[in-house]
């Protein structure tokens, strides 16, 4: 089990280069009529809005038996 603690410092979105998404013939097909239907056929919208949907919810319910950390006190 891996622990990591989450922080304003650990929180902040980055961007790593080098990384291509790869996905099977079909779900770019997918993908495409997503993008069409939702966002005028912009794909990057299109991944985007799922990762921000779906990723998230699959890493906060990830997280969910962790250990809470409290937080500074207000004192």
């Amino acid at each position: 089990m891996m622990t990591v603690m989450v922080t304003p410092e650990t929180a902040r979105i980055e961007v790593r280069e080098g990384f291509n998404l790869a996905l099977p013939r079909f779900l770019w097909r997918v993908m495409e009529a997503r993008a069409q239907a939702l966002h005028n056929g912009d794909l990057k919208a299109t991944m985007t809005e799922l990762v921000a949907e779906e990723l998230l919810r699959w890493f906060k319910e990830s997280i969910r038996g962790g250990v809470p950390v409290p937080g500074p006190s207000p004192n």
